[in-house]
C-alpha cells in the first residue's frame, strides 16, 4: 500500500481492521526508520481514526523496555483524556519474528495503555520484509 492506494475518506476510517493496521504501520515507518528501531504511534479519537502519526527514529540501539515506559507515561495520559487509543508500530532491522526485547516492548505498552486507560488497536513489528502483528493480549483473543 502507498497514500496513492488510501481512499479519499481514508481518515474517517476507523482502525479496527488487522489488515488497515498494517498498512497504517507500513505507510508511516518507511525502510530507513524500520532499520534504525524507530517507534511509530498512530494516535487515534475516541471512534479509533487516525489523528496524528508520531515516528521516533532517534532511538539509540537497545533501548530497555523501562525506558519505553517512560515515554508513554507522557504521552498516553493526554490519549486517554480524549478517550482515545493507540496503533504501535516498533522499526526492526530485519525479520519478523519477535525477539525477548520486542515482547518486552509490547507487554510495556499493553501495560502503560491499561495505566492510562487507552485502547491499545494494536502492535506491529515492521521491517523491510514486512509488517507483523504481535499477538493480542489473552483477554481480548477471541
Amino acid at each position: 500500500m502507498s497514500f496513492h492506494d488510501l481512499p479519499p475518506d481514508a481518515r474517517s476510517i476507523p482502525l479496527r481492521d488487522n489488515t488497515i493496521q498494517a498498512d497504517v504501520i507500513d505507510l508511516i515507518l518507511d525502510l530507513d526508520a524500520r532499520r534504525s528501531g524507530a517507534l511509530a504511534l498512530m494516535i487515534c479519537d475516541g471512534d479509533d481514526r487516525g489523528v496524528q502519526p508520531v515516528v521516533l527514529s532517534d532511538l539509540p540501539p537497545g533501548v530497555r523496555a523501562e525506558e519505553l515506559r517512560s515515554l508513554l507515561d507522557l504521552l498516553l495520559p493526554m490519549i486517554g483524556e480524549q478517550a482515545g487509543a493507540v496503533l504501535v508500530g516498533r522499526g526492526r532491522r530485519r525479520g519478523l519474528m519477535p525477539t525477548d526485547h520486542d515482547r518486552a516492548w509490547h507487554q510495556e505498552t499493553l501495560d502503560a495503555c491499561r495505566r492510562h486507560g487507552v485502547r491499545l488497536l494494536g502492535f506491529y513489528l515492521a521491517s523491510p520484509d514486512g509488517v507483523e502483528a504481535l499477538p493480542e493480549p489473552l483477554d481480548r483473543a477471541g
